[in-house]
């Protein structure tokens, strides 16, 4: 009776191999488009943050009758009052993301707002928010 049975054969050290390449291969080609759809994702979800942290500081402006001001730097941007100095929200821009200028809006108790376009951007790409005089946001 031989030690080897046919039927418990295993796979060969050359196919496991040949396996593994064509695995490597694979993920080879599609590890790079993955990054960019993540970059990507991680430039729209930035550029809706801003647009609802700019929309919350008219809302805000607006329910407690006082001035604000969006101040904004490459690295990120910052929610005050500029009679108290109190940070209201504050964000960092994280993996590369950063913002074209730096630039201030105030927002007015009566809903109006400094008009500004911010211009964020990522190894991707760049996308534009809009903050028009009547206060409104538009994320592009």
């Amino acid at each position: 009776m031989p030690f080897f049975n046919r039927s418990r054969r295993g796979f060969s050290l050359i196919e496991m191999m040949v396996v593994i390449a064509i695995v490597g291969v694979i993920a080879g080609i599609s590890g790079p488009p993955i990054f960019r759809y993540i970059n990507s994702n991680r430039l729209q979800t930035d550029a809706d943050r801003l647009g609802a942290d700019l929309q919350y500081a008219r809302t805000l402006s607006i329910s407690t009758s006082t001035i604000l001001r969006f101040t904004s730097t490459q690295a990120g941007y910052q929610l005050t009052d500029p009679i108290t100095g109190t940070i209201i929200r504050d964000k960092v821009f994280e993996n590369g993301m950063q913002l074209a200028a730096d630039q201030t809006a105030d927002f007015f108790p009566w809903g109006m707002a400094d008009a500004t376009v911010f211009n964020i951007s990522n190894n991707t790409g760049a996308m534009t928010v809009n903050l028009l005089p009547t206060g409104i946001v538009e994320v592009n």
